[in-house]
């Protein structure tokens, strides 16, 4: 199959796992302010969410990147990479378990701390079926689960939320009951246990796995401080901090549209980029896809800053302030897709050490300017942080990814579209007179800048564009 159409019918396949997924989270948001009692009570759930998922690397070591990598690498035994993810997570929660005199310490997790604990378990094996189930390139089952499970994890939120009126236990447990499932249905229906085989662990493996997954942990860790930290110094820092947490949070939900985005093509692309990484001419498919990538990311982001305030209004009222965070979190947004894009270049050369650096910076930057402008400017302080954050790891991995695979980034272009989406943000922050109808106008140009990357790419995957003609 051709790498183009092999990148697109991936996208789709994971399209419909990812979208039905993520778009949970921006489905559920506004009934999330509604269910539970108080904002404080839905700014417990967001930071017992991001602290999750700040764990989630410790637990795993990482080793759901070194499935999927090696999974998909020939001559490598399936059942070898298999039990090598069960081992790394046993010996990950293994540590957590030892953490835990610690962890209990702290009193917004007290009285969560054992289904915090199983929640991240049940989050971990059922990443790693996920991701075995992709290495074996079952995409379509793959699909079928995200589906089942977004549609369970809505039936316990209802159940756990709403009719017991659980409040973060319940947020706790509908996650845990829901993934736990997924991760039996994919185990039965895969018979994943045919790659159980405990006479024959292959250490030699093991060890190249967690050299190439562990430093993605910190890499992790780091990308979370980077786009979590805001919640917990806004928590910390400002007078009722709950309360503007969970408004924080449910600004994200909009840039979430984006996030869906990305991550539908980064899961999509991760497949294309190992399998056709040694192509002669992969420097050229890096730079063509990269180009409709930023296009596709741009026009997305204009149209999500244009549905700011009409999104908030769909929240309980006292939320509605929320829309003024929007913009700066849709631009970070964008440059986080960006830098995922440049993260797979690291995966595609087994430089896993170049991601946890550049990720160390933005995390570093990050965490100082949540302290410096939090203080000064509020949440948009928080949001100002992590997208500069963001930014800085795209420069530096634009940088050094061009000693690994030359990308055209198409830096006239980038620029351009940049200060379009910064204007439109701006006018709409100040509310311009007749704001709307000039963000309109500038979607319109960013739609009309990006058009010809766009179609050009459609007729690519379609076969239709030039062929060059072989001499006779």
């Amino acid at each position: 199959m051709d790498k183009y159409k092999r990148l697109v019918s991936n996208t789709m396949l994971f399209a419909i796992s990812t979208f039905s997924s993520k778009l949970l989270s921006f489905v559920m948001a506004p009934l999330f302010s509604y269910w539970f009692e108080t904002q404080e009570m839905n700014g417990v759930k967001e930071l017992l969410n991001q602290c999750a998922s700040l764990l989630i690397p410790v637990v795993s070591l990482g080793v759901a990147n070194a499935v999927i990598r090696f999974g998909l690498e020939k001559g490598v035994r399936r059942s070898a990479v298999y039990m090598n993810g069960l081992t790394a997570i046993g010996m990950g929660f293994l540590l957590l378990v030892l953490l835990y005199p610690l962890l209990s310490r702290i009193k917004l997790f007290r009285e969560y701390i054992v289904l915090l604990y199983l929640y991240l378990l049940i989050s971990c094996l059922r990443t790693l079926h996920c991701q075995f189930c992709r290495a074996r390139q079952l995409n379509r089952l793959y699909a079928i689960d995200g589906i089942l499970c977004t549609l369970t994890t809505c039936g316990f939120y209802a159940l756990f939320l709403r009719v017991l009126n659980l409040g973060p236990t319940g947020y706790l447990l509908a996650v845990i009951c829901a993934d736990g499932l997924s991760a039996l249905f994919l185990f039965c229906i895969t018979k994943t246990w045919r790659f159980i085989d405990l006479k024959r662990y292959d250490f030699a493996l093991l060890k190249r796995m967690l050299r190439y997954a562990l430093p993605l942990v910190p890499a992790s860790i780091f990308w979370m401080i980077t786009n979590a930290s805001d919640q917990f110094f806004v928590a910390a820092i400002l007078e009722n901090g709950t309360a503007w947490t969970a408004i924080l949070g449910a600004s994200y939900k909009l840039p979430t549209i984006l996030s869906i985005v990305s991550t539908i093509f980064t899961e999509a692309w991760q497949i294309s980029a190992f399998t056709d990484g040694a192509s002669a001419e992969r420097e050229r498919f890096f730079s063509r896809v990269f180009g409709a990538y930023q296009s596709l990311i741009f026009l997305a982001a204009s149209g999500i800053v244009l549905m700011a305030q009409p999104f908030m209004m769909i929240y309980r009222e006292d939320y509605f302030i929320g829309w003024k965070f929007i913009p700066l979190l849709t631009m970070a947004t964008a440059f986080s897709s960006f830098d995922n894009f440049l993260n797979s270049i690291y995966m595609v050369e087994k430089r896993s050490t170049l991601s946890f650096g550049t990720m160390a910076m933005g995390a570093a930057v990050n965490v100082i300017l949540n302290w410096k402008l939090i203080p000064i400017w509020g949440v948009n302080g928080a949001a100002l942080a992590t997208f500069v954050s963001y930014f800085l790891v795209f420069l530096l991995r634009a940088i050094n990814t061009r000693g690994l695979i030359r990308v055209d980034f198409a830096p006239e272009k980038l620029c351009c579209n940049f200060g379009l989406l910064a204007a439109e943000s701006w006018l709409m922050l100040k509310r311009v007179p007749h704001w709307p109808i000039w963000c309109g106008l500038i979607v319109a140009c960013i739609a009309a800048l990006n058009f010809r990357d766009l179609w050009s790419t459609v007729l690519q995957i379609l076969g239709r564009g030039k062929r060059r003609r072989k001499p006779e």
